[in-house]
């Protein structure tokens, strides 16, 4: 007869193969329903074991994904812009992300794109004035209100907005669930993308590819947007929480 161990394994391979993401209290619900009765000790090691075969792959603190593929966010038109406000500002913290960095997971092909740097509030006004000398298209921290009364985006036009806490970021770009979050956010305030344009984003991104979901929804919580973003990984992904 097979083991405690050995049989959790077997029946969370199985449960592993019809979930591209699950949480760990999916997991336990799964476990308890199996009609076994398992410990959390035995759970947690059972998850680790398949971690370890990489048949599942963390997304983050509480969740999992069978998924182990990440995109690759392509940075190459950023790089200039980088650089020149590293060396005008080498004491200021900045992160940068842009709409184009998305373009491989939109439905339909996209013409304009958009450029979003996040800093220190007291150095937006001079990151504004050194972009504006530099002959770019900035604006600091607009409405969709205003822009309705007052100016049109253009394409590479540069949106410049104060940093939100415990953001992340790589080499001066925004981690990928980062932009994800900025881009529902954005696509609200801005009205850059509708609603159905970034649900057929998130569930490319959920089909395809392995996220961190736990720090996608604490960023998404600073956002005030998380509970959006659950409800469309619950849709999307069957994650329930």
């Amino acid at each position: 007869m097979m083991n405690t161990e050995t049989k959790s394994i077997d029946l969370f391979k199985k449960f592993s193969s019809s979930h591209k993401y699950f949480s760990l209290q999916q997991a336990k619900d799964f476990m308890n329903k199996s009609g076994y009765s398992y410990s959390d000790e035995t759970i947690k090691k059972s998850l680790s074991r398949l971690k370890k075969e990489k048949i599942i792959h963390s997304s983050g603190r509480g969740f999992y994904s069978t998924l182990s593929n990440r995109f690759l966010v392509d940075n190459a038109d950023q790089k200039e812009l980088i650089k020149a406000i590293e060396k005008k500002f080498p004491l200021i913290e900045f992160s940068l992300w842009s709409t184009k960095m998305l373009a491989p997971l939109f439905h339909h092909l996209q013409n304009v794109f958009y450029t979003f740097i996040y800093s220190e509030r007291d150095a937006l006004l001079y990151l504004r004035d050194f972009l504006l000398d530099k002959n770019q298209h900035v604006f600091l921290s607009p409405s969709k209100n205003e822009l309705e009364k007052n100016v049109v985006l253009k394409e590479s036009s540069i949106i410049l907005r104060a940093a939100v806490s415990r953001s992340k970021s790589k080499n001066r770009i925004s981690v990928f669930e980062k932009i994800l979050v900025d881009f529902l956010f954005e696509s609200e305030k801005l009205n850059i993308a509708d609603l159905s344009e970034y649900e057929k984003v998130i569930k490319n991104v959920l089909d395809n590819y392995l996220i961190d979901l736990s720090y996608l929804f604490d960023y998404a919580k600073r956002r005030k947007n998380d509970v959006k973003i659950r409800e469309l990984v619950g849709k999307y992904a069957n994650v329930t929480f």
